[in-house]
This record gives structure tokens, C-alpha cells and sequence, in this order.
């Protein structure tokens, strides 16, 4: 997401950072830290970009790079592709004179060392008037490592003393019986093994210390919070005793070979690091591979090949315990990271690495492995990467874009780091080596040259870098030829943008992309990265799909009311995001909160962006409630992972109806089937459920009503109009909740149009009666009826504005084909509106009826809507009948619909 960055109105500096910062950083000896978003100035442009850390500024890497998502999103009036003519768009009250298009800005930014218990990252503009404009952008906590371990004990069996670190989590207990006994059976019996526990569940890690009781040899320390492999690498080495000569890595389920530690120890000599061959095993034992290095060539001597691709396994190395003085810290976790790439990269920079060429150790290749053996020597055939110049050229120019910003500011935040710690102690050719890397931008001859690597290593029989160097050639051909192409305005057919991918964070070893569709449909159900933690507060997680303001409607009032109401409780209650979030307003929290009940909601409700924010902090008793099917699947596996089931559902629709029959069908469908209890919105929608037996109500109406509560959303707050105010318009007005969108086909926009233009052909609205239609938030706004008929569509409107809109129409139409029996049409009905809407199973006639008699619910058909249109139009005239049906019979404010009862049965069920 471009999360916007809280802003002095009076520099009127608009920024937005689309990869979020760490919350907190160990700097050790100097680090290096991304930075990325938008950054534009309201009313001049930029002529300089600069990002001051502490007070010291540096340039950035790139800024005034096009960014038509944010143009977009601040111009929706506008079309970006005529917009070349235009200077000023009053309608923007954040980008009046169109500066948002170039505002993409990114750098990579050098954290030296300082006992300092902050680091202020503040952005610097220059305009072309010569004045200058800042924005904090992060206030970060420097941290310390922990202290190594001191309170261990080896067999002092003579032999140099060596550290084993081991990270584990959730380790697989017959596994990890299996490596410990390997340890123990080491023919070098001067040993320590230091165990970094990534947080695992108390069960396991208590199976863990049976395990391990009574041999002092062994350290096992408990991570405060769940930190993800590459950092709980890097707790466990911080922990290395400090009297250790050498270092080895250990996995929590690999079996090592009992002379691998004297073997490795024999063979470093005086290099940084040695590693060896591993035989790849399955889960149940079985050789998958007699050597690691199946089908590419094993390279340690050459640097920059080794900084574009690992080749040195983890568990298979050994190293000095001064080489841990240069890589730890670990650089800030905001890309894909290994622990033993970076390992290798510091190695090679101060020294030499040497290889045994056999195994010492059986690595065991199985699903969970982050980066398996497979994945690691995976390289496309030719053929198929010539393959590949077929596809749509925009395809692949995005493909581009995503490595620049995914692979390209992953390795240049290492470069920089490995320079900032290593540069003096580097030899000359590795020096320029990685010089020429971070000058690869500026420089033709280097991009040329990598170019040439790359078509080398494409040919050759078995490759060493797995094609890496064709990938980022082409990621940093796309960098030139942004920069060549960028224009004050969009341009059509230079469609080059400078938007990062949601998350920089991407699953390595992947061969190819899944089709669009697929990776879409798998994004949207993956699980949230949680970071468990032992010390974290316990809360509600109330799971929203985004934060979209054009669809900021009654259902997602209704999730962010029953937040405010849990808060008032005093629950600890934090919305989070689940999808990718796209540019919005900086001033969105203003914009929330001016809708109803919704005053200073984020005083006493926290925000977190799932997808954007990295891992999100979580307790083994937080609890979660969820909004939507996918909500729902997410929510699910959260709780799996917590050694948890049941979750609260918010129901507001039975959303199978919301699409065709398909994947997306079924597994909205198969979201009731999780461990849930249930909110349902409305007594129809929750009658629905028990009528068919689905969700909670899968094994009755008892155990359904045990688990389940029922409330009303309520409607917007109308006045209305007295039988006076009715009797004395002059013009009649229809209005139609009219939404031709594609993920609004339950509210059936076109068979209104066909009942529409069947009544007009009756003769219903011939004497001179208005038509318009609301709801739609792009698209034409004007629509023909024919018979020179037409149906003006109303633009958006805060919702004060549209209680006031309401009360100016006489008959209103609004359709639902489902058993919710929707807001709007009620709304209307309080507005004196005679409203049309449609029955549907359980919505009879009568049901809707009883909300208020100024609602007409025939069957959904082009007849039935027609015939109700015209028994409305003949009611008109009735205003004392219409003043009386405005009196609804629906809650009207929040506190009404989250009464304190409902909140305490709310609470009472996700107790449980």
C-alpha cells in the first residue's frame, strides 16, 4: 500500500510510503535500509529528493518517476491519457495542479553506526523555487542482539571450540530427535549447540527441553516473538559463545554425518568459511539426490556471481567466529533474505571460501523447506526462455519492473551494507566487483557487460547462476528506459510505471508465475505472516477486506461500528487489512470518521495493513473476527496456526450469491464449513442459513442460535418529510440504486433498466418525471431508456448529502437478489419514498412489508418490477400514507444496532 505519511498541511508535502519501514533496527557497524514510495508538493515541483538520516542527507536513488495508480486515484474525474492539456483540477483538493504523476521515489539508504537510541529518517524536497520541504518519514529504536551465551558447557575433548546454531520452529519431533543424536554422535566433541526457538507452541517447545534435559551442551532460548527464519538465524548466532574459534549452522531436521564437524574444521585451513556436499533426502529417509549440485556449477570464488546467487548451503558450513563482527546484524528483513546467502557474501568479501566435494550431512528436501533443493538448482531451459519473447511485450516489461524492485534493491541493500562494513578489508578485484554492481545504473559498460554474463551463463551446460544475471540485465534495462521515457503527463503509449509490486517479500524458487487468475485467487486466501509473541497484548482482530472509500458503504460502517463498540468496552480492537491496499487520501482517517457513529474511531481502534506491514504482532489468545469468505479463510488458517479453531463471522450476505457458479462460489461457500460463530446481519439473512442448514446452523436451529447473534445495520439517518412537504412538489422524481458494476450483480441493475423501460413504454413516467440513479462510482453518467427517455446518474455523495438527496424523490427502486434485505431501499422507505424492491426465498412480500408499508417487494422479474413501478407511480398522491411509512421499523443509529446486550453476547462468543 501507499501508506500515507502524517503531513504538515502547511508544506503541504504529500508523501507515501509503499514498503514499510522496520519498526525497530540493529545497525551494528552500519546498515542499509529501502526506502520507497510517493512524495509530491501540492503546489510546486520538485528539483531535488533527498532522505536525511539523523540530519545527514543523501540523494536519492531515483525520484520524479511516473506513478499513474496515484495520479489515478487523486484525479478520478480525469482521464490520464488527455490530461497533457490540463494544468489545474480543482476538484483535488490534494493535487490541484497534477503534480502526483511524477512523485515515485526510491533509494537505498545508509544507516552508519551511532550510539544512538533513535535514527530519524526525515525526506527532503527541494522545489524549483528554491525553498525546501520535509516529512519525518520514521522515528526507528535501535536494538541490540542478544549477549551470547555464557552459561554452556562443551566436553572440552580438546580441538578448537565450535558453536552449533540451530534455528527451529515448530520443529518435527522425530526429526529433530534424529539431528540431535547426529550432534551428539560428533567425533570432534568440543562442541556448544545454541537453539533459537522461533516461538514455537508451548507444547512443542516443552517436547523440545525434554529432549534436550540434562545435557548442558545445549542452549534452547525462546524467542519473545515469532522473527521468521532469517531472523531467528540471526538470534541464534548473536548467542554464539564469545570464546568460540568457528562457527557451523545446523537445520532442525537434517542428520549429520559424524565426522562433518572435524572434516569441516580440517579442511577451512585459513579460509573465511568451508562448506560441503549434501545427500538430499526425503521425509521417510529415501536418496532423492547422492550430491546437492545436480544440475548447476558450485561457484565460491566469484564475488559478484556469489552476490547474484547463493551457492552455499547453510547447514553444510563452518566459519570463523570473527566473521560474525561483520554480518551481524543481519541487513533489515524487508526482501527475501537468506541467512546463509548473506553469510557467504560477508565470507567472500574478507577471504576465501573452500568446498569439501562430498556429503557430510543428509539435507532433507520436503514441503516446508523455505528454499529446497529443487528450487535452488531450478533453471527454465532455452527453449523456454525463448519461449518466453512471444509473450505480450507489457507482460513482460511488468516482469522487468517487478525484479528491478524485488531482486535489483535487494542485492544493492546488501552491496551497500557489505561496503559500509567490509570495503577496507576487501581485496582490490572484489572491491571493484562490487563497485561496478552499485554503479550498474549509471554505467552502460557494466549493464553491457552483465548483458554478456547473462547470455554466457544462458548457453552454458550447467549454469552457475541460474540465469541471474539475464533477469537483473533486463530489470536494469526496464531503470534506463523509465528514466528515458518519463513525461509531465500519462502518455498512452509510453506506458511505463514506476509502481513497486505490493510486497517485496516474494516466495523464491518459484519456476514460473501461475496464471493471473490463479496467483490472484491465491493471493487473495494466503495466509497473514503473524508474529507471535509471548509479550504481546492480547486482542480483537476485526479482518477487513481494504480500505476503499468510493465502497465505503453500509456493510463496511456496520465493521468499523461494531469495532468502535468493542473498544467502548474496552477490548484491545485492531482492523486489519487483508488485500493489497492501493493508493488513498491522506487524509482517509478524516473521511472514516465523518461517517456515522464513526467520530474518533481511531483514538480507541488500531489500524494495521496485513498485506503492506510486514509481519503482524499477535498473542496465542488474540482473537479474530471475520468480515468476508476470504476474511474467513484467513482468518481460519490464523487461528490454526495458533493452535486455535473458532472465529467470530460477520455474516452480511450468503456471498456464494455474489458470484457465478465457480471456484469463487465454492469457496465462499465452503467458508461457513470452518469453526465459527456468527453476527449475522438481519433476522431474513440468518433465517436463511437456518432454513438451509448451512454454517451454524449445519446441525439444527438449537446449536445455530447458541452460536450465532442477530443484529441490524442501521440506515443512514433521514428526517422525514411530513404529508405537507410531500403534497407541495411540483416535480415528480424516480430514483434508482442503479450499479452496473460487475461485483454489484446482485443488485441487478440491468432488470431494473428492462422493468424501467417496460413501465415507460406502459406509460408510468410519461408526464414528465425525473429519472436519476445512484450507487455507481465510475462509468457513464448518462443512460438512454429510449423513447428520448434517459436516466441521469447522480455522482457520489458523502452521506449527509445523500439523507438530503433521499427526501427530494417520490419513488426509488433498488433491487437485491438475495435474502439480505439491503439498506437502500429501507433507507428510501424512510425517506417517503414508495420503494420497489424484490422478494426472494424468505424476503417475501409480507416481511418486507412489516419494515414499513411504503415498500413494494414483488417477485424479481421485468413484469413484476414493472407492474410495482406503476402501482408506486398511482400512490404518489397518498402523502399521509407515505409520511407514516416513513416510520421504519429498523434501527436508525449504531448504539441502537450494537446494543450493550448484543456487545455482551458478542463478547460472550468470542470467549469461547
Amino acid at each position: 500500500m501507499a501508506r500515507p505519511v502524517d503531513a504538515d498541511n502547511e508544506q503541504r508535502l504529500c508523501v507515501r510510503l509503499d514498503a514499510p519501514l522496520p519498526r525497530t533496527l540493529a545497525v551494528g557497524g552500519g546498515t542499509a535500509l529501502f526506502v520507497c514510495g510517493t512524495c509530491f508538493h501540492s503546489a510546486a515541483r520538485i528539483r531535488a529528493l533527498s532522505v536525511a538520516v539523523d540530519g545527514e542527507r543523501q540523494p536519492v536513488a531515483a525520484f520524479g518517476m511516473p506513478r499513474l495508480d496515484l495520479f489515478r486515484s487523486l484525479h478520478p474525474t480525469l482521464d490520464a491519457f488527455h490530461a497533457a492539456g490540463i494544468s489545474v483540477d480543482p476538484g483535488s483538493a490534494e493535487d490541484p495542479y497534477l503534480h502526483s504523476y511524477r512523485s515515485g521515489f526510491w533509494g537505498t539508504v545508509e544507516i552508519g553506526s551511532a550510539d544512538r537510541a533513535t535514527r530519524e529518517l526525515v525526506l527532503w524536497a527541494e522545489l524549483e523555487s528554491g525553498e525546501r520541504a520535509s516529512q519525518t518519514l520514521a522515528s526507528l529504536e535501535t536494538v541490540a542482539l542478544p549477549d551470547p551465551v555464557r552459561d554452556v558447557e562443551p566436553e572440552r575433548d580438546g580441538g578448537p571450540l565450535v558453536a552449533i546454531c540451530m534455528a527451529a520452529y515448530q520443529a518435527p519431533l522425530e526429526l529433530f530427535r534424529r539431528q540431535v543424536r547426529s550432534i551428539r554422535s560428533q567425533t570432534h566433541r568440543n562442541w556448544v549447540c545454541v537453539i533459537s526457538d522461533d516461538c514455537s507452541s508451548p507444547e512443542r517447545f516443552a517436547a523440545m527441553q525434554d529432549e534436550l534435559a540434562g545435557d548442558g551442551r545445549f542452549v534452547l532460548s525462546r524467542a519473545p516473538r515469532r522473527l521468521g527464519f532469517y531472523l531467528n538465524f540471526e538470534r541464534a548466532l548473536a548467542m554464539a559463545p564469545a570464546r568460540a574459534r568457528f562457527v557451523a549452522l545446523a537445520d532442525q531436521d537434517d542428520d549429520w554425518c559424524a565426522d562433518k564437524l572435524a572434516t569441516l574444521l580440517r579442511r577451512i585451513g585459513d579460509a573465511q568459511l568451508v562448506y560441503s556436499d549434501a545427500r538430499v533426502i526425503d521425509h521417510d529417509g529415501q536418496v532423492v539426490s547422492e550430491t546437492y549440485w545436480t544440475a548447476r556449477r558450485n561457484n565460491h570464488t566469484a564475488f559478484l556471481s556469489l552476490l547474484m546467487t547463493n551457492a552455499v548451503t547453510g547447514a553444510a558450513s563452518l566459519f570463523r567466529r570473527g566473521l560474525l563482527d561483520y554480518a551481524l546484524p543481519f541487513p533489515p528483513a524487508q526482501f527475501a533474505h537468506f541467512h546463509d546467502h548473506w553469510i557467504a557474501v560477508v565470507a567472500l568479501a574478507l577471504g576465501d571460501i573452500e568446498f569439501v566435494d562430498r556429503p557430510l550431512y543428509d539435507y532433507v528436501q520436503h514441503d516446508g523447506a523455505t528454499l529446497g533443493h529443487t528450487a535452488a538448482n531450478w533453471m527454465p531451459p532455452l527453449w523456454s526462455r525463448l519461449g518466453r519473447l512471444r509473450r505480450d511485450p507489457r507482460e513482460r516489461v511488468v516482469l522487468w519492473r517487478h525484479h528491478y524492485f524485488v531482486d535489483v534493491c535487494r542485492l544493492t541493500q546488501w552491496a551497500t551494507t557489505v561496503r559500509m562494513r567490509c570495503a577496507e578489508e576487501m581485496a582490490s578485484d572484489k572491491r571493484r566487483a562490487l563497485d561496478r554492481f552499485l554503479g550498474m545504473e549509471g554505467s552502460l559498460s557494466s549493464l553491457a557487460d552483465l548483458w554478456r554474463r547473462g547470455a554466457r551463463d544462458l548457453v552454458a551446460r550447467r549454469s552457475e547462476t541460474l540465469g541471474a544475471e539475464w533477469m537483473l540485465a533486463y530489470a536494469f534495462t526496464w531503470r534506463r528506459l523509465l528514466g528515458a521515457s518519463v513525461r509531465e503527463r500519462p502518455v498512452k503509449h509510453l506506458r511505463l510505471d514506476a509502481v513497486p509490486p505490493p510486497q517485496l517479500v516474494q516466495t523464491p524458487g518459484r519456476p514460473s508465475a501461475p496464471p493471473t487468475a490463479l496467483a490472484a485467487l491465491s493471493e487473495k486466501i494466503a495466509a497473514l505472516e503473524l508474529e507471535v509473541s509471548d509479550q504481546a497484548p492480547q486482542r480483537v482482530n476485526l479482518l477487513i477486506p481494504t480500505i476503499d472509500l468510493d465502497h465505503f458503504f453500509g456493510g463496511y460502517i456496520g465493521k468499523f461500528n461494531l469495532a468502535r463498540r468493542l473498544a467502548e468496552r474496552g477490548l484491545r480492537v485492531r482492523l486489519v487489512t487483508v488485500d493489497p491496499i492501493g493508493p488513498v487520501p491522506l487524509d482517509w482517517r478524516r473521511t472514516v470518521q465523518s461517517y456515522a457513529g464513526l467520530e474518533g474511531l481511531f483514538e480507541h481502534v488500531d489500524v494495521a495493513f496485513g498485506r503492506e506491514g510486514g509481519s503482524l504482532p499477535v498473542s496465542r489468545c488474540d482473537a479474530f473476527i471475520a468480515t468476508t469468505w476470504w476474511t474467513a479463510h484467513i482468518a481460519h488458517q490464523a487461528l490454526a496456526s495458533l493452535g486455535r479453531e473458532r472465529f467470530l463471522y460477520l455474516i452480511q450476505e450468503y456471498e456464494p450469491f455474489t458470484f457465478p457458479m465457480g471456484t469463487y462460489a465454492a469457496l465462499a461457500a465452503g467458508s461457513y464449513a470452518f469453526p465459527h460463530d456468527a453476527l449475522f446481519s438481519t433476522e431474513l439473512l440468518r433465517d436463511y442459513f437456518c432454513r438451509h442448514r448451512i454454517g451454524v446452523y449445519a446441525e439444527g436451529p438449537a446449536g445455530g442460535d447458541a452460536s450465532s447473534a442477530v443484529f441490524q445495520n442501521a440506515i443512514t439517518a433521514i428526517e422525514p418529510p411530513s404529508a405537507a412537504e410531500l403534497s407541495r412538489r411540483q416535480t415528480r422524481r424516480l430514483l434508482f440504486y442503479a450499479r452496473p458494476e460487475r461485483h454489484a450483480s446482485r443488485n441487478m441493475f440491468e432488470l431494473g433498466m428492462l422493468a424501467l423501460q417496460q413501465a415507460l413504454r406502459d406509460g408510468t413516467f410519461s408526464d414528465g418525471w425525473q429519472l436519476n440513479g445512484i450507487g455507481t462510482v465510475g462509468g457513464e453518467r448518462t443512460l438512454g431508456l429510449g423513447a428520448r427517455a434517459k436516466l441521469e446518474l447522480l455522482p457520489r455523495a458523502d452521506q449527509h448529502s445523500y439523507a438530503r438527496l433521499l427526501r427530494e424523490y417520490d419513488v426509488g427502486l433498488a433491487l437485491m437478489y438475495t435474502p439480505h434485505p439491503s439498506l437502500v431501499p429501507i433507507e428510501m422507505a424512510s425517506a417517503g419514498m414508495l420503494t420497489v424492491t424484490n422478494s426472494f426465498e424468505n424476503k417475501t412480500e409480507a416481511a418486507m412489508t412489516a419494515i414499513s408499508t411504503n415498500l413494494l417487494a414483488p417477485p424479481a422479474t421485468v413484469d413484476g418490477i414493472a407492474g410495482a413501478l406503476r402501482s408506486a407511480a398511482a400512490r404518489i398522491g397518498d402523502y399521509g400514507r407515505r409520511a407514516q411509512g416513513s416510520a421504519v421499523q429498523w434501527s436508525r443509529g449504531w448504539d441502537e444496532s450494537f446494543s450493550d446486550e448484543l456487545i455482551d453476547r458478542v463478547i460472550a462468543l468470542l470467549d469461547t
